[in-house]
């Protein structure tokens, strides 16, 4: 997947970089690769813990999966 990421400098040093489809996720850095390094694993993060809850949502629903056959109607 692709995620905008958004660097800024700071002018004390360091740097921080927040992910635009994300709110919140942030990383921080004393370089800018160091930043996108970080905010990487903060993704990352999010996004295991987003697939355990739809795994958990999808065991909790009682679903079936049931075939049908539909007459053309020619």
């Amino acid at each position: 997947m692709h995620y905008t990421i958004v660097t800024e400098s700071h002018e004390k040093g360091g740097f921080t970089a927040r992910c635009v489809e994300i709110p919140g996720a942030r990383g921080h850095g004393s370089t800018q690769g160091e930043a996108i390094a970080r905010i990487r694993e903060e993704i990352e993060q999010v996004r295991q813990a987003q697939q355990a809850e739809l795994h958990s949502i999808i065991a909790s629903v009682h679903s079936e999966i049931i075939k049908i056959e539909v007459a053309d109607s020619a």
